[in-house]
């Protein structure tokens, strides 16, 4: 009649809310369990009691103790962690900035195979790549250099060299690769 569902509708209770009971000896067990391990939460606690000590006790049982004596563990907040801004690396001419990347591959019972590759960040063109069974910094030298031929036909161009920009991998980021960038004249 009022359009109201009859579970929304329920009548009010006169009783005042239970107070929950505690075991006093089960919270000094747990209190010396705390003191001996301070890092340990309740769920680790719950273990510790059930299956070390063989006591027949519920997981809820430790929290709510944990919880109503203000012991519960102290959790790290957890903050989001900075991301790069998505923005397309663009030039102006072709040449200019190239960009190296690695992905992984799998190949089933082979195991994983390993992509390195260059592309010109104008025309999004790949320049060089190598497909490998490791992925160390001596193939993604061996594709830098492959991308320099295939451009300039030399190792070491003459005249202005692209800046080459990758991500923060281990291979990149390794002291052969880094001096194989110098030492060709190209910076990244």
């Amino acid at each position: 009649m009022l359009k109201v569902p009859r579970s929304s509708v329920r009548p009010v209770s006169d009783r005042a809310p239970r107070t929950p009971m505690l075991d006093d000896r089960l919270a000094e067990r747990i209190r010396t369990l705390i003191h001996l391990y301070p890092t340990f939460g309740y769920r680790r606690l719950w273990a510790l009691l059930r299956f070390r000590e063989g006591l027949p006790i519920n997981r809820k049982a430790v929290y709510r103790i944990v919880r109503l004596r203000g012991w519960m563990m102290h959790q790290r907040q957890r903050t989001p962690r900075p991301r790069v801004q998505a923005s397309r690396s663009q030039t102006e001419r072709s040449n200019e900035r190239w960009a190296t990347d690695m992905t992984h591959i799998p190949c089933g019972r082979d195991g994983w195979a390993h992509l390195v590759a260059v592309v010109d960040c104008h025309d999004r063109e790949v320049i060089g790549y190598e497909l490998a069974l490791r992925g160390r910094a001596k193939e993604a030298e061996r594709v830098l250099e492959s991308a320099c031929l295939a451009r300039f036909g030399i190792l070491r161009a003459a005249g202005p060299t692209p800046v080459v920009r990758s991500d923060n991998g281990l291979i990149f980021q390794s002291r052969r690769f880094r001096t194989g960038i110098t030492d060709s004249g190209r910076s990244s």
